[in-house]
């Protein structure tokens, strides 16, 4: 997956890069806190309990996150 550079406080994945939703964004969250979430069904939803340390962590769970849900949409097939 790609990222697009960061705008401000928030950074969101490139077109076309995730394979579950339409985009994945983190957002900086006070000074030394990020939140992830994804496009879904019209807005961004954040991911609720998470809270990470550095935006590393924030795109790599947002990673982790896309293929789970190919996987599961696979299996449903």
């Amino acid at each position: 997956m790609k990222w697009g550079t960061r705008i401000g406080r928030i950074q969101i994945t490139i077109k076309g890069t995730p394979r579950a939703h339409w985009y994945y964004y983190i957002r900086r969250e006070g000074a030394h806190s990020w939140k992830a979430g994804r496009y879904w069904l019209g807005g961004e939803v954040d991911y609720r309990d998470k809270v990470f340390s550095t935006s590393a962590q924030a795109r790599a769970y947002c990673e982790a996150k896309d293929r789970e849900a190919v996987i599961i949409e696979g299996m449903r097939a």
